[in-house]
């Protein structure tokens, strides 16, 4: 879920106000990497998300956000016991429902990059009739910087380029300055003026024209900070409380591994103190792993409340899918392609996007058949860049990757980073001999033909046509396409790091 953290206003026709923030709920969910992969991927491609987006829409699987809005009434401002100004503090939504009203969708890629991307100049102060700002500090301090950002940035008439240009056109008393692109006729551009010339939209009683909210104002104005703006944990206990358990283990990481890298035992004992005014096994749980002092009370008492979708496991999208989720198929000389054009089709199907990796970037020979080019080599790909990784069968092939140390590690890895594995035939071989997962059931018995789900890993004997067709992404015991997808469609399989067997194995 994306919300941008400032609060705007709404103002309707009857010039009442109403406290506003704009939430994007994300249709395929939200989702997002595990530490030991964000730390390779920063070095192996930092263009990774970027890259990610752009392949996605350029394969037609556009993003696309449902458009929300949290709405408080003017008068109703101080019924919490938060001040709903404060853009560190989240508006909980069993309090504030998330009124869905639109969609946004990202359905082309730029043409060029600098112009399109590079010179683009948003502004919090720029906005529509009907939205307004709010005593917000950090919106009132954007309106000002943003603004003064881009002039620096790209010029005063930076509205002016046809990236900024407004769809609908709009006239301002702007005139002149560095790169300039308009022809001004007439002789002024002020109002009022001598001529009576481009009055304000307002002045010719135009519908539509931007107000601002008018206020009562009796006296000289002044917003001071209530005392419940400065009131720090009661939120942060509700963000921790609601979390998942694989998820507060990633925040106790993440605490971890940012506070060692620090020597001075001083901040240690503070950020324990203060992580202790939130929860204490928290607190607990960080001090050990930097070897700071552990707390045996707690500070302050957790209310133990949570609140909805804060956790990511509650934004899954509304159907199982694998749209636009990105699968390795490993292969090398003397792979199955039956099984392997098979497999790609069936992705291909429900939206997936799939990449031949093999020990060269060249052309495979399968068993039998025309070759295959593949899309990438094992050296320069890794499977921190992609969601899945499927191990095709093949005799020939499966000897050649059992004996090479980089497919081998690429499995491991992908088990490490809790991404479902998928391997049929000779393809259960490989895991079974060279990747030894600990505490993963296989298809062991070939006669049975059954399809083996355990841990996010899906491995099957049987090729057959039927078992590979999916016409579902559904737990399956007969087609593992269908088991595969689903196993894919849940991202990550975060048993296997709750029940420990992440630990055993290197990556």
């Amino acid at each position: 879920m994306l919300m941008y953290p400032a609060a705007f206003t709404l103002i309707n026709d009857k010039s009442e106000r109403h406290f506003v923030k704009f939430v994007y709920t994300p249709e395929l969910g939200v989702h997002s990497l595990v530490w030991d992969e964000a730390l390779k991927l920063a070095g192996q491609d930092p263009d990774y998300h970027r890259r990610d987006l752009i392949e996605a829409i350029a394969n037609r699987c556009y993003p696309k956000w449902k458009f929300g809005v949290q709405v408080i009434k003017e008068e109703d401002q101080h019924k919490f016991d938060f001040d709903i100004l404060d853009a560190t503090k989240i508006w909980p939504e069993d309090l504030i429902p998330v009124r869905n009203i639109g969609e946004f969708v990202l359905n082309r890629n730029v043409d060029e990059f600098f112009p399109e991307t590079e010179q683009v100049a948003f502004c919090t102060s720029h906005v529509i009739p009907g939205i307004g700002f709010s005593d917000d500090p950090l919106l009132q301090g954007r309106n000002f910087s943003y603004f003064d950002t881009q002039i620096s940035r790209l010029g005063v008439n930076f509205a002016q380029l046809p990236i900024n240009k407004p769809v609908c056109p709009f006239m301002n008393f702007n005139r002149d300055g560095a790169q300039n692109h308009h022809i001004h006729k007439g002789t002024v551009n002020y109002w009022p003026n001598r001529f009576d010339a481009t009055p304000h939209a307002r002045q010719t009683g135009e519908s539509g024209a931007y107000h601002e909210f008018r206020e009562n104002i009796s006296g000289m104005k002044e917003r001071m900070h209530a005392p419940k703006f400065k009131e720090h944990y009661n939120q942060a206990q509700l963000f921790y409380n609601s979390l998942s358990p694989h998820e507060k283990i990633h925040l106790q990481g993440a605490f971890a591994f940012e506070l060692s890298h620090c020597e001075d035992p001083i901040v240690y004992k503070r950020m324990t103190e203060r992580l202790t005014d939130v929860d204490l096994s928290l607190a607990q749980s960080v001090a050990k792993m930097v070897g700071g002092e552990v707390p045996e009370t707690a500070k302050r008492q957790n209310h133990g409340k949570t609140a909805p979708r804060l956790s990511q496991t509650e934004f899954f999208g509304e159907n199982p899918t694998i749209v636009s989720r990105r699968i390795a198929m490993l292969i090398a000389d003397g792979f199955d392609l039956a099984t392997f054009t098979a497999v790609r089709a069936a992705f291909k199907s429900l939206g997936a996007i799939t990449f031949a990796i093999a020990p060269r970037r060249h052309l495979i020979s399968p068993g039998f058949g025309p070759a295959v080019m593949a899309d990438n080599h094992l050296e320069s790909m890794r499977s921190t860049l992609f969601d899945a990784v499927f191990i095709c069968p093949g005799a020939q092939s499966i000897l050649t990757l059992r004996e090479n140390g980089r497919a081998v590690q690429w499995a491991r890895e992908a088990f490490g980073h809790l991404k479902a594995i998928g391997a049929l035939g000779d393809g259960v071989s490989f895991l079974q001999e060279a990747v030894l997962l600990p505490g993963v059931d296989l298809a062991i018995d070939q006669a049975s033909g059954k399809i083996v789900t355990s841990y996010g890993v899906v491995t099957g004997w049987n090729t057959d046509a039927g078992v590979l067709k999916s016409l579902s992404i559904e737990p399956s015991e007969t087609a593992f396409s269908s088991a595969f997808a689903y196993a894919i469609s849940q991202h990550r399989c975060y048993e296997r790091e709750m029940d420990g067997l992440v630990k055993k194995i290197a990556f």
